[in-house]
């Protein structure tokens, strides 16, 4: 398909009114064919063709435009001019607050509005899931206010941005004023990866020797904490095809699951959470949960977005690169914990190797002893989300040095004493590499003692 067409000829350029008063000195004013196409410079096989196409009505009326096509149809576009500008208006509020979208998101995002409005879209939309390239390259010229840009690194010194972190407290803020939320009803999920090789801890060696990490399958685990302090049962996602009921053996009471080869969740996996996160909230739309979401592809459906609204459910983003609090004081300990759960297994079960239908369990036997009441509570207080404090200086502080806020109490100095954070943060990165989009990340606060 060519994607730049330059007219050869000036052949059916006649614009519509035109065409519509020669039509109509030929059938009201009884004007000749040849004298009407003459005078309007039209040729006359034209003129009589749509004499004929012309309703009656619209030719002895006062219509200034006929409904009929004049001339060559353009290339059949996918949506209609106000479904293109929605889409528009979606793509720069999602930017506008800290929310950029890539090119393949907008492909996979474009094809589901045309699959909800039951358009008709190319054989290729429907067999790659998305959009193509040359509608992308057409979608961009016909709205030039988009570009693509190239961002910044993901340097939390630099990419971190005030702005930003004031707009989520303001959103959160005007969200708890029109609902009401309670603190049971202020919930915020992560996404963890969790491989069935065990990660040992520090060790003395020869100075230069090098050993290889063996990661193993990975499982996904998405758990989500409230600011009243509670714990929801976690959802699984497990790198299979076909997600099967025997893979949440030992997990724990109330958990659900899916499946995905990469063992990450995607949009078909969100939306089986937000139908998990339903039934375990028991929220509707007159008692609607406010879900604090960490910000990734996997994240941005029709579908998902539709049954949230439907639901009660209402979402909020995290900014970028703010959220180092909650994964120190509930995620990074229950990661040392899952590790402990391995070695206790592995002591317990000599000769045998662990599998993904062992890490259920081990994460029943993990999860509680991390995510405490008094952490959960402490985690929300810190990064000022419950109770709300936008000038809660932790949020801002950690996400441009990672150091503990002056005047903090005894959950601040636990937050120092959790070891391991660069090698947890750097294997986590790996882990979601591909998977994930840095546009997109967020990250928590909190306070805790780590797992012995």
């Amino acid at each position: 398909m060519v994607r730049t067409y330059k007219r050869k000829t000036n052949r059916a350029s006649t614009a519509p009114d035109t065409m519509l008063k020669a039509v109509r000195q030929v059938l009201v004013f009884k004007k000749t064919i040849r004298g009407a196409a003459e005078e309007f410079g039209i040729n006359y096989r034209t003129l009589a063709r749509y004499c004929t196409k012309i309703p009656r009505e619209e030719v002895e009326g006062s219509a200034e435009h006929p409904s009929c096509a004049v001339g060559f149809i353009g290339a059949r576009q996918v949506f209609s001019p106000e479904l293109e500008a929605e889409l528009v208006a979606y793509v720069l509020m999602a930017s506008d607050v800290y929310y950029a979208l890539p090119p393949r998101a907008i492909r996979k995002l474009a094809f589901q509005l045309a699959k909800s409005h039951q358009l008709q879209t190319p054989p290729s939309w429907k067999e790659n899931k998305q959009a193509s390239a040359d509608w992308f390259a057409s979608f961009l010229k016909r709205h030039p206010l988009l570009s693509i840009r190239t961002p910044e690194p993901a340097n939390p010194a630099s990419a971190f941005n005030r702005s930003h972190v004031e707009m989520f407290y303001s959103k959160v803020k005007t969200l708890a004023e029109r609902h009401g939320f309670r603190p049971e009803d202020i919930w915020i999920m992560e996404e963890m990866g969790i491989t069935t090789a065990q990660r040992p801890d520090r060790v003395l060696a020869r100075k230069g020797l090098k050993q290889t990490l063996d990661r193993g399958p990975l499982v996904s685990v998405s758990c989500a904490i409230s600011a009243g302090g509670q714990v929801m049962a976690p959802y699984f996602v497990f790198p299979r095809v076909q997600f099967r009921e025997h893979f949440l053996t030992g997990a724990p009471a109330g958990s659900s699951g899916g499946a995905h080869l990469s063992g990450w969740m995607r949009e078909e996996q969100f939306v089986d959470f937000l139908q998990h996160f339903v039934r375990q909230t028991k929220c509707t739309r007159d008692t609607p949960r406010l879900a604090l979401l960490e910000s990734h592809a996997a994240l941005l459906s029709i579908e998902g977005l539709n049954f949230a609204k439907a639901n009660g459910v209402v979402s909020l983003s995290f900014p970028p690169h703010c959220s180092q609090h909650l994964e120190h004081a509930v995620y990074g300990p229950f990661k040392k914990c899952v590790n402990a759960a391995v070695d206790s297994w592995m002591l317990g079960s000599p000769g045998r190797s662990i599998t993904i239908h062992h890490i259920p369990g081990i994460v029943a036997n993990a999860l509680p002893l991390a995510a405490t009441p008094d952490n959960i509570t402490a985690a929300f207080r810190a990064c000022g989300i419950y109770p709300l404090n936008p000038n809660e200086p932790g949020l801002v502080t950690d996400c441009l040095i990672g150091s503990v806020p002056n005047g903090s109490d005894s959950s601040g100095d636990a937050i120092e004493r959790s070891v391991d954070r660069d090698s947890e943060q750097t294997l986590d990165a790996q882990e979601k590499s591909g998977c994930r989009l840095d546009w997109l990340s967020c990250d928590y606060t909190a306070a805790a003692e780590t797992c012995k």
